[in-house]
């Protein structure tokens, strides 16, 4: 035990002194920065431009004009189409219960983030500071050294498995307390304890499926960004398993970054343009938005669930190790 701490310790001391984390905590301050200065500019022009408008008219002229464009135009997506459905439902059924769905507070913002990072953009981050884990070695010429040591090699790669956990886990803090944070700033800190509805979800998926109100339950705000923000961190999780193979794999931490930024891009980009090939609902990137499908979101293919999701992942990130460990222990460093 006492020699696994000294590595896992070591480890995140080399994560530190190469600066990726930090650069990571600037970049997410800087771009929350701009996100909340852009919704607060947003809110402050509609206050301006309909001073007398309250918020269930704003949402009822919101359900229309989603109800009027899927009744007008032929040529949309399905896929945007059973988006538009559920947002009209969801919508009606605030009305019905008088609880804004508008309402914007910090952490209202906070949770929303919550959905909206774990599409991209911190799968990107934990691609950053997990691409070098173990190609930084072959980069500066220390990987000899390492694996020369009367260590097993099994117990080397477990302290970078270990340190990418603990980064994850910091970054996803980082990440929840520089939102609430910031955008407390802008719409106060306070609303943890306000009713939030969960659990819709739309029956089939068909455009025209109706939304399934059964299993609809209001819960505080809190608990509903707990559960979300907890499955963000499984999906980095999962993307930080798969880039920590690609270290492997690959000696330059470049190929390894740009390997995994450019598959993160790419199967995003897939899930939108390929909707009718129900094959891409295998693939890894598809299945990160955790938050958004346990929110209730609809699914880009048919037969997608949270739990078919969660399972997804987790599969890929088990067999990304397993691969990783296979590799790391048998390659011949002097090749």
């Amino acid at each position: 035990m006492p020699v696994m701490i000294g590595l896992v310790e070591n480890e995140c001391l080399k994560i530190l002194r190469r600066k990726r984390f930090r650069v990571i905590l600037v970049v997410l301050a800087a771009l929350l920065c701009v996100v909340v200065f852009a919704q607060n500019r947003q809110q402050q022009n509609q206050r301006r431009d309909h001073p007398e408008r309250d918020w269930r008219a704003q949402v009822e002229k919101r359900t229309g004009d989603l109800e009027k464009q899927m009744n007008q135009r032929r040529s949309i997506p399905e896929q945007w189409k059973r988006w538009m459905r559920y947002e009209s439902g969801r919508l009606r059924y605030y009305l019905s219960k008088n609880i804004n769905p508008n309402e914007l507070t910090g952490p209202m913002f906070t949770r929303a983030f919550a959905g909206v990072g774990s599409v991209l953009l911190i799968p990107l981050l934990i691609a950053v500071f997990g691409a070098d884990l173990v190609s930084s070695e072959f980069a500066e010429g220390t990987v000899t050294l390492l694996l020369t040591r009367p260590v097993a090699r099994w117990k080397v790669l477990l302290s970078k498995v270990v340190a990418m956990i603990l980064f994850t886990t910091l970054t996803l803090l980082a990440a929840f307390l520089l939102a609430w944070g910031i955008s407390g700033v802008a719409f106060g800190w306070s609303g943890w304890e306000a009713p939030i509805l969960t659990g819709f979800r739309l029956g089939g998926a068909s455009p025209a499926a109706v939304l399934d109100l059964s299993g609809v339950r209001i819960v505080p705000l809190w608990q509903d960004t707990f559960a979300a923000w907890g499955l963000a961190w499984f999906s980095a999780l999962a993307v930080g398993s798969i880039t920590l193979l690609l270290s492997v794999v690959f000696r330059s931490a470049a190929a390894a970054m740009g390997t995994m930024m450019a598959t993160l891009v790419g199967g995003t980009i897939l899930s939108r343009v390929a909707s009718d090939w129900d094959g891409a609902k295998w693939f890894f990137v598809t299945n990160l938005p955790l938050p958004d499908y346990y929110a209730g979101m609809p699914t880009p293919f048919e037969g997608m669930t949270l739990t078919f999701s969660a399972l997804v992942l987790l599969a890929w990130a088990l067999s990304a190790l397993t691969a990783a460990f296979l590799l790391f222990t048998r390659r011949d460093v002097t090749a």
